[in-house]
């Protein structure tokens, strides 16, 4: 006689402690197995991608009886980590360090700035740690910047401002250490805000997870960078370092040239979430056929996914669900076409072989008279405007924008504006004016868009300031203009005691010079 089926668990016929003690312990079976598979993960064959989603069930427990499977997870992730760094990281260290004495017994040469752009949230610990990295493995620290952006939401924004209070002398040696706090963006739209604040000939994306490892990295990339312009002389590149997260031949954290920067006008697309912002750069310089490795440097990326790091508040935040992950991959398949757009932008670029920018005589465009005639009108408004700005390094203001003068233009500096409406040069479709106060020995980074082989004109005003191009100092005469015909590698610093404003503008290479009158300008002349 066969056996009859065992009927169904009916917990309602049950008694209620006898089913709560059954649900708990079912609970109690499932939080093991999730622990015992997130610590199969130090294993690489047991690391699939689903144990992002078992970690995240964890922290989704809303009676957060589950809490602790992460608390023991980041518990043996802290002890793989310092296992690792004291057994294979610093002795690399120092082999590295022991490597670049023996190659550069005299001074170290190298006219490349870098700057490093990283936005963070809720880990003042790990800008400290990833800062000491810089400054300890950097040849040249001096020539470096690191830019962080802060929402103004963290909730360790107090330890972020007293951290940057302390930086000139808690990271002395490196150039600049700057932080800014803004509204939440999401990521790359704050990597825009800080390649907008950015002054260095190379834009190095940057996270607080990582580590620099090798001694000596920056003059490593800036020998590569001089190499390659050897061939490629209009300099637009796109490099990386080995960070150790993808199988060989991977790409991980690109390092654009300034002419890449300024050519496209943006450091990473904001089209996207988080994901594919990377695989984005990397795309179109392969497409370029300027993709390059940096050999021989070593940068530590302690991504959760590889077990190098806890899963802490931030993975939290953008990493809870793979959903938005899946929407950004489809999104970067679908806008392909837009990726081989950039690329015939900078290729427009590259057609051009090169020639190095000149400065030129600004004595030859007919405004710079009309500019000196009014000097001393703009000087006195921008006076009082400077006086209301902030004291930081570089605060940027559009006068002219999409066609038309900006409701700050009219507002902030009416004669300013009225005396640029007089300079119709500047005010084609695609022109770009604007105004920064530059702060006592601070730097302005190249301006961005403008017409097709623009010149950029720069009016310091009240006081006078320096351009410099790829270390080079310019000649720039007091109360006079600045007037370059490459738009892709000037700074301008300001080397008084007090602040300045610049004005900047770009014109049409078709401007008629001082000797060859126009229409427009006998409008200007009754303004």
């Amino acid at each position: 006689v066969s056996e009859a089926p065992a009927a169904p668990r009916d917990d309602a016929s049950q008694s209620p402690a006898l089913v709560t003690g059954r649900r708990r312990a079912d609970r109690g079976r499932s939080a093991g197995r999730d622990l015992g598979r997130l610590l199969l993960g130090h294993a690489r064959r047991f690391r699939g991608r689903d144990l992002q989603d078992v970690a995240t069930r964890a922290l989704r427990d809303t009676d957060g009886r589950r809490a602790w499977i992460v608390s023991i997870l980041n518990a043996s992730l802290w002890t793989r980590r310092l296992v690792r760094d004291a057994l294979w990281l610093r002795p690399r260290r120092l082999r590295t360090r022991l490597a670049f004495g023996r190659r550069h017994r005299g001074p170290v040469a190298g006219d490349r700035t870098l700057s490093l752009l990283c936005p963070t949230r809720d880990r003042v610990g790990q800008v400290v740690a990833l800062l000491d990295s810089i400054r300890r493995t950097a040849a040249r620290p001096g020539r470096i910047e690191v830019l962080f952006y802060v929402d103004s939401d963290d909730p360790r924004l107090a330890g972020y401002r007293d951290l940057f209070a302390r930086a000139a002398t808690r990271f002395a040696g490196l150039g600049r250490v700057a932080l800014v706090v803004g509204e939440p963006i999401g990521v790359p739209a704050a990597w825009n805000e800080l390649a907008a604040q950015a002054t260095g000939d190379l834009l190095l994306m940057a996270n607080d997870d990582q580590r620099y490892v090798d001694f000596g990295w920056d003059v490593r990339l800036g020998d590569r960078v001089r190499q390659l312009t050897g061939t490629h002389p209009d300099g637009v590149l796109c490099l990386y370092f080995d960070g150790g997260q993808y199988p060989e031949g991977g790409h991980d954290f690109p390092i654009v040239s300034r002419p890449w920067y300024a050519t496209l006008g943006y450091f990473t697309p904001t089209m996207f979430s988080q994901w594919e912002v990377e695989t984005w750069v990397f795309d179109i310089a392969e497409r370029l056929g300027r993709l390059y490795a940096v050999p021989g440097v070593f940068v530590e990326h302690l991504h959760y996914q590889d077990y190098k790091a806890p899963f802490d508040a931030t993975y939290q935040r953008h990493r809870m669900t793979r959903e938005k992950s899946f929407a950004d991959h489809a999104l970067f398949l679908r806008t392909a076409p837009q990726r081989q757009a950039e690329v015939t932008r900078l290729r427009a670029v590259t057609a051009r072989g090169g020639v190095p920018g000149a400065v030129l005589d600004a004595a030859a465009f007919w405004f710079t008279g009309y500019l000196a005639a009014h000097r001393d009108r703009v000087a006195t408004e921008v006076a009082g405007w400077l006086a209301g700005r902030p004291a930081g390094p570089w605060h940027r203001m559009a006068l002219f924008d999409g066609g038309g003068f900006t409701a700050a233009a009219e507002r902030d500096l009416p004669v300013l504006t009225e005396v640029l409406r007089g300079v119709p040069d500047a005010q084609v479709p695609a022109g770009a004016i604007d105004v920064g106060a530059l702060g006592p020995g601070s730097t302005a980074p190249a301006p961005l868009g403008g017409p097709p082989d623009a010149r950029w004109v720069y009016w310091a005003v009240p006081e006078r300031a320096a351009g410099h191009r790829a270390g080079e100092r310019l000649g720039w005469p007091a109360g006079g203009l600045l007037v370059v015909d490459d738009r892709l590698g000037i700074a301008v610093r300001n080397e008084g005691d007090g602040p300045v404003a610049v004005v900047r503008f770009a014109v049409p290479a078709t401007v008629p010079d001082a000797g060859q009158p126009s229409p427009e300008r006998e409008v200007v002349a009754d303004v």
